[in-house]
C-alpha cells in the first residue's frame, strides 16, 4: 500500500504530526521495528493513533479488495486453461492447482464475510437493543472444601488433556496492540481515540487486572492482586455437590455455574457487545459492568479477540506468562509501547524475583502441614513432588541460616544450586507441579481453613508411660502455645513468592544473578534474582509481531534499543527505523538554564559528599525563583531522603506562596495536585511544589501553564553505585558490548530520569517555561549531550546573578506578547 498523503486528524496536524503518522504507517506497512521520539506536548498519542488506526483501516480494505482481485485473476486465467484445446492433459493439471487456489483463497474470503456480518450485527443490535439491566441472585453455598484443598490424581498428567477445537476456522482480524506503563498513561489514550475522527467507528478494549476490574465486593475487598486472582479463580469451581443443613451430600440443581453472581456468561457477552460498539476506558466498563451485573474482566477479554485496538499495560505483553494467561495471540499483529523509555529496566523488574526469609518460613510450614493432614491422600507422584518441594524450600533457609552476618553474596545460578545443595532436582517439573496443581492455592486455602499445630510437623516418638502421662497433662498447654492463627496468613501467600524464586532458577545460568543478604536481623535477610540480559525475553514478540514499535518523548540513548533490544532479540538492522522530531513550541518559549554557581559565586555541586552542605545554597535560589515566577514552580530531587533534609532546612521560610510536598502514598498523589493546582489558579503569586525524580509526579503528569512555569532540577539523580545488583549489571554490560559499557548504561539511567521530569512543563506550542539545572556538572559534554534536542537549542549556562537577569526579561518578553 501506498502511504497516504493526508490523514484523518482532529484539526490540522503540524509538519512534525503529519511527519509522525507518516513515517509511522510506511514503518507498519513494510513490517519493520521502529524507535519513534516526539517530545511530550506534540501530541504523540494523537499521532499515534492517527497513523496506525488509519494503517488498519486501509489495510483491512486492501486486503478485501486484493483477495476479491486474486480470486478474480485466477479464474479468469482458469477459463483460458479450459478453453486449451492443444494440451488436455496440461490444462486438466493447471486446472486442477488453480482450483486448489481459488478453493483456499474463497474459504478466507468466506471467513471474513463471515466475521464482517457477525461485525455489523453488533452495530445493528447497538442500535436495536434497549437498555436493560439484569439483575442475578446467586444462593451461597456450603462446599465440601477438603475436596477442593487436596491435589488432583496426578497433575502431571495435564499434557494428556484433550486440546480445543482447531481455531483455524475462524478469522483472526489483524489488531494493534497499545500498550504503556499505567492505566492512568492508557486511559489518556481513550480520550484521544473519543477526539479522533475515528472515535464512533473503532473496536477498543482495555486489558487489566482483576483488582483494577473485579466487581465483586467479597473479592476486591483483599486488596491484595495475588490474592484476588486466587479468589476468583477458586469462585469459578463448579462444585459437584453442596450440603444440606443436615450435613448430607445433595446434588446441586442443573444450571448452577459459579459463587461469583457476576460470572455469567449472557451478562458477559452483553457487556462484551456493548465494550465493542463503545469505546470505553477501564473506570467506564466497571460501571457499566455494575449495572449489568456482569463480570468486566472477563467482558474485557472476549472483547480483545474482536477489537481493533487492545489497549494494555506493557507487562501483559512483555512477560510471557502473563501474555499467554490473557490468551493475548501477537502473532502478525501491531505492537505499540508507548513511555518505552525505560522498557529495558521495567523488563528486567519483570522477570527479577525477591524471597525473604519470612516467607521462606512460613510457606516450609505451610507446605508441611499441608503435607501432613493429606498424606495419604496423594498420588505416589504428587507425594514424591511435595517432598521434593519442602526440601529445596528447607536447603534455602538452611542457606541462609548459615551467616548472620550482614553482607550480600553473588552467586550465578549454577552455583548457586550447587551451594544451596538442590542441583540434583528438576526445577522445570518442579515449578510445572506447583503451576498445573495450584499448590499455593490449595495450601493457602488449607491454612486459611484450619489452625495449624507445629507439633504434628516431625513430632519425636513418646517412649514409656512417663512420656504418655506427660503429654496428657500438658496437652492444652501444648496445643495453645503451637497453633497458628489463620489471620497470620491473611494477606498474604509466601509460596507463590517461592514458586516465583524457584522459576527464577529455570532461566539461562548466564543471564541471571542471585543476591543473598544475610543479617543477624532476620526480617532483613533475603533472597533475590537479577536477570542481566531481559531482552531475551522479547525475541518471541519480535517473531511473532507484524511490526514492533517503541515510542516516548526521550528515547535517548536511541543505541539502547537499537542493540540491546532488537538487534539481540535477532531483528537485522536494515528493519530498524528511527525517527525524531523536534519540539511544536518555539525555541523563545522555553529558557534552560545550567546554573553553576550560587549567590555567593560558590560552585552549585550536589555530590554525594557535598549536598548536605547546600541547604542554605537551596534556600537561597527558591526565595529568588518565587521573586521572579509568578505561577507554579515544580522542584526535583534526587532522592525522597534529600527532598525530606531539604524540607527541614527551608520549612520555616516565607516564600510568598503555598509549599505542598509530594506524598510517599499513591493514595495522596491526586488530592495534593488539587491542592496545588487550586493554590495556583487562585492565588495571585502561585505555589511551590517539592517533588522526587524518578517519583510519582515525574512521569505521567502534566504540569502546563501556570502549573509549571518554572521546573528545577537539583543535582543529578545517579543510582546507588554501590548497589551489588547494579555493579553486577554494569559488569555484565562491559562484558558483552566492550569496556565503559556500563558508565554508560549508569549515565543514561541518570539522564532519561532527568529528562522526563523536565519535561512535565511544556505541553502544547502556546505553552512557555523556565528549567533550571542546579549543578555544575550538567555543564560536562556528555551530559548535555544527553539533553533532549529542543532543550539543547535554547540552552544557558550561566551564575547566579545572570540566570535571574535572563529569567526576569523571559517573562517580561512573555508579558509582552501575551
Amino acid at each position: 500500500m501506498e502511504v497516504p498523503n493526508n490523514f484523518e486528524f482532529p484539526f490540522q496536524p503540524y509538519p512534525i504530526q503529519h511527519a509522525f503518522m507518516r513515517n509511522l504507517f510506511e514503518v507498519i506497512e513494510n513490517k519493520k521495528f521502529g524507535i519513534f521520539e516526539s517530545p511530550t506536548g506534540t501530541g504523540k498519542s494523537l499521532s499515534i493513533l492517527c497513523g496506525a488506526i488509519r494503517w488498519l483501516k486501509d489495510h483491512n480494505m486492501y486486503e478485501r479488495e486484493n483477495l476479491k482481485l486474486q480470486i478474480e485473476e485466477l479464474e479468469l486465467k482458469k477459463r483460458k486453461v479450459s478453453g486449451n484445446s492443444s494440451d488436455w492433459l496440461s490444462a486438466q493439471a493447471q486446472e486442477i492447482d488453480l482450483n486448489r487456489q481459488i478453493n483456499e483463497l474463497k474459504i478466507r474470503q468466506n471467513k471474513i464475510d463471515e466475521y464482517d456480518k457477525k461485525i455489523e450485527s453488533l452495530r445493528k443490535k447497538k442500535k436495536e437493543k434497549k437498555s436493560v439491566k439484569t439483575k442475578l441472585v446467586v444462593k451461597e453455598v456450603n462446599e465440601n472444601e477438603d475436596d477442593e484443598i487436596v491435589l488432583d490424581t496426578d497433575v502431571q498428567s495435564d499434557d494428556e488433556k484433550e486440546e480445543s477445537d482447531d481455531e483455524s476456522s475462524t478469522f483472526k482480524p489483524t489488531k494493534i496492540f497499545i500498550c504503556s506503563r499505567t492505566h492512568s498513561q492508557l486511559s489518556q489514550f481513550i480520550g484521544e481515540i473519543l477526539k479522533s475522527p475515528f472515535g464512533k467507528n473503532i473496536r477498543v478494549a482495555s486489558l487489566a487486572s482483576r483488582q483494577n476490574y473485579c466487581i465483586n465486593p467479597n473479592v476486591n475487598k483483599l486488596k491484595n492482586n495475588s490474592l484476588i486472582n486466587e479468589k476468583c479463580l477458586d469462585m469459578q469451581k463448579q462444585s459437584k455437590s453442596q450440603k444440606d443443613a443436615d450435613g448430607k451430600t445433595i446434588k446441586k440443581p442443573r444450571g448452577t455455574t459459579t459463587k461469583c453472581p457476576y460470572y455469567k456468561q449472557s451478562t458477559i457477552e452483553d457487556l462484551k457487545d456493548l465494550t465493542l460498539t463503545e469505546v470505553q476506558d477501564v473506570e467506564d466498563l466497571v460501571k457499566s459492568g455494575k449495572e449489568l451485573n456482569a463480570c468486566p474482566y472477563y467482558s474485557s477479554r472476549l472483547a480483545a479477540e474482536d477489537a481493533e485496538v487492545v489497549l494494555v499495560p506493557y507487562n501483559t505483553i512483555l512477560h510471557k506468562a502473563t501474555r499467554e494467561a490473557n490468551g493475548i495471540d501477537l502473532k502478525d499483529n501491531v505492537i505499540i509501547i508507548d513511555e518505552a523509555h525505560n522498557l529495558l529496566e521495567a523488563m528486567g523488574q519483570m522477570y527479577s524475583s525477591e524471597l525473604t526469609y519470612s516467607q521462606i518460613d512460613q510457606g516450609l510450614l505451610q507446605v508441611k502441614c499441608y503435607k501432613q493432614r493429606f498424606n495419604t491422600r496423594f498420588s505416589a507422584p504428587n507425594l514424591l513432588l511435595i517432598n521434593q518441594l519442602i526440601f529445596v524450600i528447607t536447603k534455602l533457609q538452611q542457606l541462609l541460616d548459615q551467616n548472620s552476618e550482614e553482607k550480600t553474596d553473588v552467586f550465578t545460578i549454577e552455583n548457586f544450586v550447587l551451594t544451596a545443595k538442590i542441583d540434583n532436582f528438576n526445577m522445570f517439573r518442579l515449578v510445572k507441579f506447583c503451576k498445573d496443581g495450584r499448590i499455593a492455592q490449595k495450601v493457602r486455602s488449607y491454612a486459611l481453613k484450619y489452625p495449624f499445630d507445629k507439633s504434628i510437623i516431625e513430632k519425636p516418638a513418646k517412649k514409656g508411660v512417663k512420656d504418655f502421662l506427660s503429654s496428657i497433662t500438658n496437652k492444652n498447654e501444648t496445643v495453645e502455645q503451637n497453633i497458628e492463627k489463620p489471620a497470620a496468613f491473611a494477606l498474604t501467600n509466601p509460596l507463590l513468592a517461592i514458586i516465583s524464586f524457584l522459576e527464577t532458577l529455570t532461566y539461562s545460568y548466564k543471564d541471571g544473578r542471585i543476591f543473598v543478604h544475610t543479617n543477624q536481623d532476620k526480617s532483613k535477610i533475603k533472597l533475590q534474582f537479577l536477570l542481566l540480559n531481559p531482552t531475551q525475553n522479547f525475541e518471541d514478540i519480535v517473531k511473532l509481531a507484524r511490526s514492533v514499535i517503541v515510542c516516548g518523548g526521550t528515547m535517548k540513548p536511541n543505541e539502547e534499543f537499537r542493540n540491546r533490544l532488537f538487534i539481540s532479540s535477532g531483528v537485522s538492522p536494515e528493519r530498524i527505523f528511527e525517527f525524531s522530531c523536534g519540539h511544536i513550541i518555539p525555541p523563545e518559549n522555553i529558557l534552560p538554564v545550567i546554573m553553576t554557581e550560587g549567590a555567593n559565586k560558590e560552585k552549585l555541586l550536589f555530590n554525594f559528599e557535598r549536598r548536605m552542605s547546600m541547604g542554605g545554597c537551596i534556600k537561597r535560589i527558591l526565595v529568588e525563583v518565587c521573586k521572579v515566577v509568578k505561577g507554579g514552580i515544580v522542584v526535583f530531587f534526587p532522592s525522597y531522603n534529600y527532598e525530606n533534609w531539604v524540607w527541614q532546612q527551608i520549612k520555616d521560610v516565607s516564600f510568598g506562596r503555598l509549599v505542598f510536598r509530594e506524598p510517599q502514598d499513591s493514595g495522596s498523589v491526586d488530592s495534593v495536585l488539587k491542592s496545588y493546582s487550586d493554590a495556583v489558579h487562585k492565588s495571585n503569586s502561585g505555589a511551590l511544589l517539592l517533588s522526587v525524580v524518578g517519583g510519582k509526579l515525574s512521569e505521567g503528569l502534566n504540569f502546563s501553564d501556570d502549573l509549571g512555569r518554572c521546573v528545577i532540577v537539583v543535582g543529578l539523580p545517579y543510582a546507588n553505585i554501590t548497589a551489588p545488583d547494579l555493579k553486577e549489571k554494569m559488569s555484565h554490560l562491559d562484558k558483552i558490548e566492550g569496556s565503559g559499557a556500563g558508565k554508560r548504561f549508569y549515565e543514561s539511567l541518570c539522564m532519561k530520569a532527568v529528562n522526563q521530569s523536565i519535561g512535565r512543563a511544556v505541553r502544547h506550542k502556546n505553552d512557555y517555561a523556565t528549567i533550571l539545572l542546579l549543578d555544575e556538572r550538567y555543564n560536562r559534554t556528555a551530559t548535555k549531550e544527553a539533553l533532549p534536542d529542543w532543550i539543547k537549542k535554547s540552552l544557558k549556562v550561566c551564575n547566579f546573578q545572570d540566570t535571574f537577569t535572563n529569567m526576569r526579561k523571559f517573562f517580561e518578553d512573555r508579558r509582552k506578547i501575551l
